[in-house]
């Protein structure tokens, strides 16, 4: 009985600890798709990345990578420097 109790606690605990983990994990998850779909989407690598989605990865490590992508220009880049001005997240 006191191991099925133990057990039961160990469990409620660690449960607790990956939902909290898993929230972190999400808020990024969520910014990279953000990232992803202001990018051109053109997946030609002139960044250094092979595609967007490695560009959207690093952009979570430093938000000014965007500047490497060739080809965002116009509006796009318009809305990706906005983006990055109202979430505070460049100067």
């Amino acid at each position: 009985m006191l191991g099925i109790l133990i057990m039961t606690v160990t469990a409620l605990i660690m449960g607790l600890i990956l939902a909290f983990v898993d929230q972190g994990f999400e808020n990024e998850i969520d910014l990279e798709k953000e990232y992803e779909k202001l990018l051109p989407n053109y997946n030609c690598g002139a960044c250094g990345y092979n595609t967007c989605k490695g560009m959207s990865e690093a952009m979570i490590i430093d938000p000014l990578n965007y500047k490497k992508c060739k080809p965002l220009r116009g509006e796009k880049l318009k809305e990706m420097e906005a983006y990055l001005r109202m979430n505070n997240l460049v100067d």
